[in-house]
């Protein structure tokens, strides 16, 4: 079973999770912001604000797991050497 989670707990490094993160966030916010930038200005991106409103919490909570696990290798790191 050891085995099994720390395979699992080296798979992506705390940085790699940040990265994901900022580029989900990317997906979610981007298609907002190029609606007003370029959509007309009477529109009303009611679907592309709800899914900018759910993603900004979900790239928080990876950016802050990404950020706990780089702090957790840190620690691992120093106490090998």
């Amino acid at each position: 079973m050891m085995n099994i989670e720390e395979k699992s707990f080296r798979r992506f490094s705390g940085l790699h999770i940040i990265y994901f993160s900022l580029a989900l966030g990317v997906v979610g916010i981007l298609p907002f912001f190029l609606y007003i930038w370029f959509g007309p200005e009477d529109g009303n991106p009611i679907g592309l604000g709800l899914m900018m409103v759910v993603s900004v919490p979900v790239v928080a909570g990876g950016i802050l797991l990404g950020l706990i696990k780089m702090i957790i290798e840190y620690f691992i790191r120093r106490k090998e050497t």
